[in-house]
């Protein structure tokens, strides 16, 4: 017997299957702890422009690539935003986007960028639909000629309804965008105006009806969970959105991030999410997705067109080469990029792509992140992982996809295990199990049990 296969039996002997008790699908008690992979170290600051360097100059790109483009202005206060962000401003935004042209000439010469080829781009923010078209022409020339773009690249401008004009799309689409997406959260006008959005919901059809007959995908978030909604209202969601054209949608989660205004205001109403309730308009949205023929093709997102491909966030889920540019934006769990305003300037002004800070990758770093991207799909292919990786992993996992079939969150499907309903409701911690598992698999359970640090938005509930 390997190490690996007594791993194995340890966790078995160690954890409860399944991670907790199952009254249904739906009411689970989970053994739910945060998840980081265990040998990722930071590296000092005094080796973070050197590691840098050794990548840009002497790496080996990965086979796909994408490019991140971080906005950070808004002009928004949604009551749920806890994330950075600043205000927005004309002069700023146009001295922000002249240090991105900076930045991204600084990476032209690398031979790392010059042979990695860029399947994706994407802006987020902050709201990058509030630049000026101007700005946002200067920078999409600017990607060109420094990456390398594959011909089919997926090219995706994040915006609020309230930002982005025809003008502006019109600019965006003649140099190159493909996709926009836009954060409606609720067609309901009362559901909207509670979370800080502008624009009632007959406001909001009519655009995105308008926006939807342009040469480019457009796509839209919805959360459930928000006051004020209902099943009722959860369902005309779905219909207006599908009424509106669009090709493709995300369902999230309320997060009741405890610094956003609206985590405050639970907190102090003595309020929480009740999970019983959060579930059922998460049911209802997926009937009526199903209802007019949408295809799910991630846990949290379906497409009405199959020319949407959710390609940048399937890459960025993975362990392929992601390109951050901007302040404030990271490129996985390997660097985070300045965040004060002068540290930004100055590192950009020499002329230097550098994060503030990084971490080195751990040896299994490629073999977990293909589970959480697998995770994040809701298709888990046992016999894949361990033809890529050459780990028992249908040992370590099946007895506990077993289980999790008895409890109605997983259907073995022309030999992949897939997520149902249920399960993709409770992806983030099903995915969590699985890279605790994975972990315990290649290290061994750990001497310390102590709670681990929160990292990333997978360990968000």
């Amino acid at each position: 017997m390997n190490h690996f296969e007594e791993y194995i039996a340890e966790w078995y002997d160690t954890i409860p299957e399944g991670g907790g008790t199952a009254a249904s699908p739906w009411k689970i008690e989970w053994n739910d702890v945060p998840y980081k992979e265990r040998d990722t170290r930071p590296l000092s600051r005094l080796k973070v422009l050197g590691a840098m360097k050794e990548v840009l100059f002497n790496g080996t790109p990965t086979q796909r690539a994408a490019v991140y483009i971080h906005i950070p202005f808004c002009r928004l206060s949604c009551t749920y935003c806890s994330f950075f962000k600043k205000k927005g401003d004309n002069k700023a935004q146009h001295e922000y986007v002249e240090l991105l042209l900076k930045e991204l000439e600084s990476l032209s010469d690398k031979p790392y960028v010059k042979k990695s080829k860029i399947s994706a781009v994407f802006f987020g923010g902050g709201t990058p639909g509030i630049l000026s078209a101007g700005d946002m022409a200067d920078i999409l020339c600017a990607i060109k000629k420094t990456f390398f773009l594959a011909e089919d690249a997926e090219v995706t401008m994040e915006s609020s309804l309230s930002d982005m004009t025809e003008e502006k799309m019109d600019v965006a689409i003649a140099g190159g965008v493909t996709r926009f997406s836009f954060g409606i959260q609720s067609f309901n006008s009362q559901v909207r105006n509670t979370v800080g959005r502008p624009y009632s919901r007959e406001e909001v059809l009519k655009q995105l009806s308008i926006y939807s007959k342009k040469k480019a995908d457009i796509i839209i978030d919805l959360i459930y969970g928000l006051p004020y909604e209902t099943e009722e209202t959860m369902r005309q969601d779905i219909r207006d959105a599908a009424a509106c054209g669009i090709a493709g949608l995300d369902l999230y989660k309320l997060q009741l991030l405890p610094d956003s205004p609206l985590g405050k205001s639970f907190a102090a109403a003595g309020k929480c999410l009740i999970e019983s309730e959060v579930q059922v308009f998460f049911q209802v949205a997926e009937e009526e997705l199903n209802a007019i023929g949408a295809e799910n093709i991630s846990c949290s997102h379906w497409r009405m067109k199959q020319s949407e491909r959710n390609l940048y966030n399937t890459i960025a889920s993975g362990s392929d080469d992601l390109f951050a540019i901007g302040m404030a934006c990271g490129g996985g769990v390997s660097f985070m990029k300045p965040i004060p305003d002068a540290m930004y300037h100055s590192v950009v002004k020499m002329g230097m792509y550098c994060p503030m800070a990084a971490e080195k990758e751990g040896k299994y770093h490629a073999f977990f992140s293909a589970l959480q991207s697998a995770g994040n799909r809701g298709i888990i292919d046992l016999s894949a992982l361990e033809e890529m990786f050459g780990l028992p992993v249908a040992k370590l996992l099946m007895p506990l996809f077993q289980t999790w079939e008895v409890w109605g969150l997983l259907e073995l499907i022309e030999n992949q295990w897939r997520m149902t309903s249920p399960g993709r409701y409770w992806y983030r911690t099903m995915t969590r199990l699985i890279l605790r598992a994975a972990d315990y698999m290649c290290f061994g359970l750990p001497e310390n049990t102590k709670k681990a640090d929160w990292h990333g938005m997978i360990n968000i509930k």
